[in-house]
C-alpha cells in the first residue's frame, strides 16, 4: 500500500492530523500492477484522522482517482464527479473506486485524491493524495 501526503488544517497536530494510503487490487483482491485487457481493477483508498477535533468535524470528503496514460492522451478522472463521503465523527475511512475503462496495450499512472468540503459546501485546506503507482494493461 502506497502512503501519500496529507494536509491538515492550520492547527497543532495534536488537534488534527491525518494519513492517506492507497493500493491497486485485481478482481481477486490481490495487489496488481499488470493486468490482462478487460480486467477491472480497484483502487482502495484508506485515510484516517487523529486529534481531539476529529469528532467535531462535519462536511464531506470528495474522493477520486486521476488516471494518466503515460505517453498518451487518454487522461481522465474516475469517477468523473468525485465520490462524496460524509464525515461521521469516525477516525477511519475507506473507499474503493473501480476502474473499468483502461485500454489494452497502455500504461497508466494513478493518483488517488481526497478533498474536504466544510458543512456549507466550501473547500477547506484539508485532504491529501497518493501516487498509487502505474498499471500496465496487457494486449
Amino acid at each position: 500500500m502506497a502512503s501519500g501526503t496529507f494536509q491538515s488544517l492550520p492547527v497543532p497536530t495534536t488537534a488534527l492530523d491525518g494519513r492517506i494510503s492507497a493500493i491497486v487490487l485485481d478482481p481477486g483482491g490481490n495487489p496488481a500492477d499488470v493486468v490482462n485487457k478487460g480486467t477491472p481493477i480497484t483502487v482502495r483508498i484508506e485515510w484516517n484522522l487523529t486529534g481531539f477535533l476529529v469528532p467535531l468535524l462535519g462536511g464531506t470528503w470528495n474522493v477520486h482517482v486521476s488516471v494518466d496514460e503515460i505517453g498518451g492522451p487518454h487522461d481522465f478522472n474516475e469517477p468523473p464527479t468525485p465520490v462524496s463521503v460524509p464525515l461521521n465523527g469516525a477516525p477511519d475511512y475507506r473507499r474503493d473506486i473501480v476502474l473499468t475503462s483502461l485500454q489494452a496495450g497502455r500504461t497508466y499512472s494513478l493518483i488517488a485524491s481526497l478533498a474536504y468540503r466544510n458543512p456549507a459546501g466550501g473547500p477547506a485546506p484539508l485532504g491529501g493524495y497518493v501516487n498509487v503507482g502505474t498499471v500496465n494493461v496487457l494486449l
